[in-house]
């Protein structure tokens, strides 16, 4: 591996942006809830394939040869050095800073080459890195269902490249070699005016952040520890009314929602989902899905823990999504009475960065899975920040697999996406269209098919680190591509967080929305 000295730094000055203060938002649910200060745009590098230009060519748009090799160039550009040939994933300029690692088949090195250095500042065994193996701890960096993820901030002040050496990987399977090499590296830009405050990764920022890795990952395996309760708090029970429960906070001074505990009676798949959870933030209503879904898993009851949501066998469901208002919140529950809950409030001024917490639901449908056709899970119009979603589809019994289709995420008018993906299971950090179920703080399959692929599928996603800012607009669809000509279907959630007056495209909910399909 690559070694050389390097001269100690002082620390992290307030206001830098460096490895220490970006790794701390990667726990820091309280600051999600505001416009990022200073603003940056969010970029996905990836091995889709190239063939995707545009939806008036179908056959090219929903071409799934979502890998590199040598007759798949999926890839930035080949570099030939008298040492090595290096395969170029990622090449940007300006100040950034990669936020998250992805790969179905890490091989090879990868090196990483910061603000024009010819010799590069990282250079790890792939698999190692995106394990746990290497620098980055578990679970910052974990394999979950055959997926290689690794969530830690690499700043950097004039530009970055990635690169490796090697696009034959190990066939997981089988264990021969594989021409097909799997990535995505999320990645935020910043405006060139906010160079300055950039302080650009060091190698030597692994041992400086020691402790506040073994901090994070603390937070990451009990994801409770994400919100500590302050004395100033005040606690607000759910009331029952006539066909549900009800519960207003009212603060002049303004006030963030910062846990809302739910013990339910009924957790039967038909409640879950007939039951609809409303929430009214200064006279907006941002809230509007059914009450199991909102959590994060669906329909009915799937345990599982991530920092936004727990959800618990016993029926007790917790969000940590902080909620800030101006004045006034107010939360229902309809169509049942059998939920107990109490909401904890937190003082909190509302300042030109506040931003309303959304969460809306796409009712479900059932679709015919030939030709392939993007699904539209939400449009939204206004300022805020795009942080997840959870997405349901149910698959018939005896059919193959269902989610080759890419994410395809449009910003600020984007007449293409500025976030192109490789697959559903990759976006949701798995791989290899594995059924096992498993949980991690930032992503989950709650859910998978009775037997083999059919059956229902519950999976969630949630931004933090990798957030997605929109000035004007945001639009998030999803490749439907499936391996049989059949029908499926599929709902979602997704959550965002917006200035006040954002509007987007979900309808008002029915009675029959709510009827489990």
């Amino acid at each position: 591996s690559f070694s050389t000295r390097e001269e100690p730094e002082p620390p992290e000055r307030p206001g830098e942006i460096g490895t220490l203060s970006l790794l701390e938002e990667m726990i820091d649910l309280s600051g999600i809830a505001r416009l990022p200060d200073p603003p940056f745009v969010a970029g996905l590098a990836s091995s889709t394939d190239r063939r995707s230009v545009s939806p008036d060519d179908p056959q090219g748009w929903f071409a799934n040869d979502d890998w590199a090799s040598e007759t798949s160039p999926n890839y930035v550009a080949v570099e030939e050095g008298w040492l090595r040939r290096e395969y170029v994933l990622l090449d940007v300029k300006g100040p950034g800073a990669v936020v998250r690692i992805w790969s179905a088949t890490p091989t090879g090195t990868l090196r990483m080459y910061l603000d024009e250095s010819p010799k590069p500042v990282l250079e790890e065994p792939l698999k190692e890195l995106l394990s746990g193996e290497g620098p980055i701890p578990q679970p910052l960096a974990h394999v979950k269902a055959r997926g290689y993820n690794a969530y830690f901030p690499f700043p950097f002040r004039k530009g970055c490249k990635i690169t490796v050496d090697k696009i034959v990987a190990t066939d997981p399977f089988e264990g021969g070699p594989l021409k097909k090499f799997f990535y995505q590296i999320n990645y935020r830009l910043y405006s060139l005016e906010a160079a300055a405050k950039l302080r650009t990764f060091r190698r030597s920022d692994f041992d400086r952040a020691d402790a506040l890795m073994r901090r994070i990952a603390r937070v990451l395996d009990r994801p409770s520890l994400a919100y500590e309760p302050s004395k100033a708090r005040s606690l607000t029970t759910l009331q029952k009314v006539t066909g549900g429960a009800r519960a207003v906070v009212e603060r002049p001074d303004g006030g963030v929602i910062r846990d809302l505990s739910l013990m339910v009676g009924d957790t039967s798949e038909a409640a879950l989902r007939g039951t609809r959870l409303r929430m009214v933030f200064d006279d907006e209503l941002t809230v509007e899905t059914p009450l199991g879904d909102f959590f994060g898993t669906g329909p009915g009851l799937s345990a599982y823990e991530s920092l936004p949501f727990s959800v618990g066998p016993g029926g007790r469901l917790v969000s940590r999504w902080p909620m800030p208002f101006r004045e006034r919140a107010a939360i229902e529950l309809l169509g049942s009475a059998d939920v107990e809950g109490k909401i904890s409030v937190e003082p909190g001024a509302w300042t030109e960065r506040s931003l309303h917490f959304h969460a809306k639901w796409r009712p479900t449908e059932t679709v015919r899975t030939q030709p392939p056709r993007d699904l539209r899970l939400l449009t939204i119009q206004g300022t805020g920040t795009y942080v997840g979603n959870a997405f349901n589809l149910n698959n018939p019994p005896g059919t193959r697999w269902w989610g080759e289709g890419d994410e395809k995420v449009y910003v600020d008018g984007d007449l293409f996406p500025s976030l192109f993906g490789t697959g559903a299971e990759d976006y949701y950090g798995y791989a290899w269209s594995t059924t096992e179920r498993f949980a991690h703080a930032f992503h989950a399959q709650t859910r998978s098919g009775s037997s083999g692929f059919g059956g229902r599928f519950s999976m969630n996603r949630f931004h933090l680190l990798d957030a997605m800012p929109f000035s004007k607009s945001f639009r998030f669809d999803f490749e439907l591509w499936h391996w049989d000509d059949t029908q499926v279907a599929w709902d979602a959630v997704t959550y965002y967080y917006a200035r006040p007056g954002a509007k987007d495209d979900a309808r008002p909910l029915t009675a029959d929305d709510l009827r489990l399909r």
